[in-house]
């Protein structure tokens, strides 16, 4: 994390807004979001306690399907709003017990040794079994065919950084025959029981679970000893989808809040609430308020990446942006989070907020961030273009916001992504400590105002240099992948 921290500071924008054609307000609409008429603190802490309480919500579950059947019941609650389903169909990877801690079963020299839980789409098995070995070697056929491996969980400084790594382990032992993939973490079991990474969605041909420091410390013991492990989980065909929950405006034109509906923690994904929060607010508005219409895009698919709901909507947004249809996109994940290090051998909170990247496109998108950010008193936040190198000639010159904004970026319409990754994202131990809520509403506050701000800003005056990077695509250029990962 220190080295995205670094990223962040380097390209750190100081924009300011230009907005000389734009239409004069409504003397009668607010230009900041009213603080005392918007959701409490209190109700925002009560409705990620009720998407938290779903419990793990992996893509297409009966836990995922009840989390998408409440949202959709918030939203058409509410004034106005309609909402309407955009359906995929996945091979679903789904845990029998309904928790990861109890879907995987370890045993070497036929004791039970306890496990923080099985990882994700790892080959269903109630039987696997093979020599146990150590490696910190790349996984090949030659050293692991018919070997249950133990691995390191990779040195990263927050576990989001260790995704590819895990992945490519993985894939890895898969191909190479390996009878079994043990990951090993140093910090104890109980911070990372229900730990849920790589979130790629690719079925692997591995039955795989984690481990905590003591467990790990008693396999490497038990080396050369026969392992035996079973992933209690099922692969089939299902259907999931994503709720769309539009709030028309005086205009077609629109506004796109974006996030995802599967996860398995506090953070992921909270801001279910903050759209929910923002729909409340922007509906009980007057329509002559609403210049531009506002979509809410609950998606999903972010736990099963071959069927990202997001990627497949920005595909849509992208075809209609020509149109005139599409103002700017806004993805909001992980909001409120605090900062959580290592410490020894163990996690524990810092005091400080998770570091907090706020993603803009165009310089005008970029100053309505930064004053919200000055007005809501937001620290450790930075206001960033992207978080990959530039690439000359490519467009946009950087392609990734860290997380779902990446979608609606890298398809050049013009966008906002919030977005943080602490320890706690996919560890579920933290629950609602993990979130400091005055400042997720603070956040959530300041997302508000950005819509308020921009509300009289002329099309292309937001799209700044995405106008011209679309006729640069036109005629060829180079542009981000919008390779989604594979199935199996």
């Amino acid at each position: 994390m220190r080295a995205t921290v670094c990223a962040l500071v380097a390209v750190l924008l100081t924009h300011t807004v230009t907005a000389a054609n734009a239409a004069a307000p409504d003397p009668g609409c607010a230009t900041v979001i009213d603080s005392n008429a918007f959701t409490t603190e209190a109700e925002l802490r009560q409705m990620n306690a009720t998407i938290a309480g779903f419990g793990l919500r992996t893509t297409a579950s009966p836990a995922h399907r009840r989390m998408v059947d409440w949202v959709e019941r918030q939203a058409q609650r509410l004034p106005g709003i309609s909402t309407r389903s955009e359906t995929s169909r996945i091979r679903r990877w789904l845990p029998v017990t309904g928790d990861l801690a109890s879907t995987g079963l370890l045993f070497v020299g036929g004791q039970r040794i306890p496990i923080a839980g099985a990882i994700p789409y790892t080959e269903p098995t109630l039987y696997s079994s093979g020599e146990l070995i150590y490696l910190t070697d790349p996984i090949t056929t030659a050293n692991a065919r018919g070997k249950v491996v133990i691995r390191d969980f990779p040195a990263v400084d927050r576990g989001y950084l260790a995704e590819s790594l895990l992945n490519k382990d993985l894939v890895d032992a898969g191909n190479a025959g390996a009878a079994g993939l043990i990951i090993a973490f140093d910090f104890p079991r109980a911070q990372v029981r229900g730990y849920y990474e790589p979130h790629t969605g690719t079925h692997y041909r591995v039955p795989g679970v984690f481990v905590g420091g003591a467990e790990a410390q008693q396999l490497k013991q038990a080396v050369g000893r026969r392992a035996n492990l079973a992933i209690l989980a099922v692969r089939d065909q299902a259907t999931t989808r994503s709720v769309i929950a539009t709030l028309p405006g005086q205009s077609t034109e629109k506004i796109v809040f974006d996030t995802n509906t599967d996860g398995n923690t506090w953070v992921q994904e909270n801001s279910n609430a903050a759209l929910l929060a923002l729909a409340k607010y922007f509906a009980h508005q007057p329509l002559r308020c609403r210049q531009r219409t506002i979509e809410f895009v609950f998606a999903t698919g972010h736990l099963h990446r071959p069927a990202e709901g997001t990627e497949l909507y920005a595909r849509k947004l992208d075809a209609q942006y020509d149109d005139g249809t599409v103002a700017f996109a806004f993805a909001l994940e992980h909001l409120g989070t605090r900062e959580y290090v290592r410490v020894g051998k163990e996690l524990q909170p810092s005091g400080l907020s998770e570091v907090f990247g706020w993603f803009a496109g165009s310089p005008v998108l970029s100053a309505a961030a930064q004053n919200a950010i000055a007005r809501h008193g937001l620290d450790r936040v930075f206001v960033l273009p992207g978080i990959d190198l530039p690439v000359p000639g490519r467009v946009p010159p950087q392609c990734s916001f860290g997380g779902l904004g990446t979608h609606l970026h890298s398809h050049l319409i013009p966008s906002m992504a919030m977005i943080s990754g602490p320890w706690s994202l996919w560890a579920p131990s933290f629950g609602s400590h993990a979130i400091d809520f005055a400042r997720m509403r603070a956040q959530t506050l300041a997302a508000g105002d950005t819509v308020l701000a921009l509300a009289n800003v002329p099309h292309a005056e937001i799209a700044g240099p995405y106008l011209g990077y679309r006729q640069a695509r036109a005629g060829g250029a180079p542009t981000c992948s919008h390779e989604l990962p594979p199935d199996d």
